[in-house]
C-alpha cells in the first residue's frame, strides 16, 4: 500500500474522534468513499482489504445523526394585559360597591342631652 494512500486514511480516522456528530458523519462517509476507492483501484493489498473494510463497515453503522441546529426560543419578557371581562366592567364589582355601606346612626344617638 502506497504511503500517500494509507496517510489519507489515517488522517480521517484520527480526525473523527475528536469531532462533532456532523463532522464525523461527513468524515467517515469520506473514509467510506476513500476505502472504496482504493479497493477498486486495486491499490490495497487483498490481504489487508478485507480487514479495512469490515473496521470502516463497523465505523459506518455507527455514524452519529447529524441534527440540523436550531435556534433557541425568544421568551416574551412583557406581560401581557389584563382586561376585565365586560360582565364586571358594566356592574361595577371591584369598584367599592356592594361591601363597604356607609354608617348609619342609632335614633337618639344625635348628640342632643
Amino acid at each position: 500500500m502506497a504511503r500517500d494512500d494509507a496517510a489519507s486514511l489515517i488522517e480521517l480516522t484520527d480526525r473523527i474522534p475528536h469531532e462533532g456528530p456532523c463532522a464525523q458523519a461527513r468524515d467517515i462517509r469520506a473514509l467510506a468513499a476513500r476505502r472504496t476507492a482504493l479497493v477498486n483501484a486495486h491499490r490495497i493489498p487483498p490481504a489487508l482489504a478485507e480487514s479495512l473494510s469490515a473496521g470502516v463497515n463497523a465505523l459506518v453503522l455507527q455514524t452519529p445523526t447529524c441534527l440540523p441546529v436550531v435556534p433557541a426560543a425568544t421568551v416574551e419578557t412583557t406581560p401581557p394585559a389584563v382586561t376585565v371581562p365586560p360582565d364586571e366592567e358594566q356592574h361595577g364589582h371591584g369598584r367599592g360597591h356592594g361591601k363597604h355601606h356607609e354608617k348609619h346612626h342609632k335614633h337618639g344617638d344625635e348628640g342632643g342631652d
